[in-house]
């Protein structure tokens, strides 16, 4: 009888510590913090919660100072889609980074820029949207469709950096290829899918 009592005191510290974890991310979230405070509070709740995906991560190469890259993967993933990154989508994702509050010297640009000079393994945009998917799953429906939806935008915006030529100018097309419309529909469908 003891040893249940103690039982259900460590499943109830257990959840009241989850909560707290699922309660900083939220709020780190909601105050629209720079990329690396939400990577701490989100490797914070992975250690705990998820520590295969942190460990999946650490082998990537990723540091505490580059780890913040990941919320941008899905940029690099669509300005690598056609095989090469045009100086359009190159300048396309370092302008969206810059607007996300990555400084142009931090290690997270030069993560950036590496990453779009050689294309990273799959394993990393891989990580990088189950690393987003898993931040979002914290947010009320509302909230996490919202920022879904700015996710794609942006990747969107990377997409039309280089294409279209005279057909966009003219309003005849979106600059979009099949192939990025078919990455843009990986990447929506991947973050709205089931939490891992």
């Amino acid at each position: 009888m003891e040893n249940e009592l103690f039982k259900d005191r460590g499943h109830a510290n257990e959840a009241a510590y989850f909560r707290q974890q699922d309660a900083k991310l939220l709020e780190t979230l909601r105050e629209r913090a720079p990329l690396d405070q939400i990577a701490a509070a989100l490797g914070e709740k992975l250690q705990v919660e998820h520590p295969d995906l942190l460990e999946r991560v650490r082998k990537l190469g990723l540091t505490v100072d580059t780890a913040p890259a990941l919320f941008l993967t899905p940029l690099v993933q669509v300005a690598w889609v056609d095989g090469s990154v045009s100086n359009q989508e190159f300048e396309a994702v370092l302008r969206l980074a810059q607007q996300r509050g990555i400084e142009p010297d931090s290690a997270v640009a030069g993560q950036l820029v590496a990453w779009l000079q050689q294309r990273p393994s799959d394993a990393v945009f891989d990580a990088g949207l189950e690393v987003i998917k898993y931040g979002f799953a914290v947010l009320p429906e509302g909230e996490r469709e919202d920022r879904i939806k700015k996710v794609v935008e942006a990747c969107h915006e990377v997409a039309s950096a280089s294409g279209g030529g005279l057909a966009k100018v003219l309003g005849l097309g979106s600059g979009v290829s099949a192939i990025e419309a078919s990455m843009l529909d990986t990447i929506n469908g991947t973050l709205r899918g089931p939490a891992a």
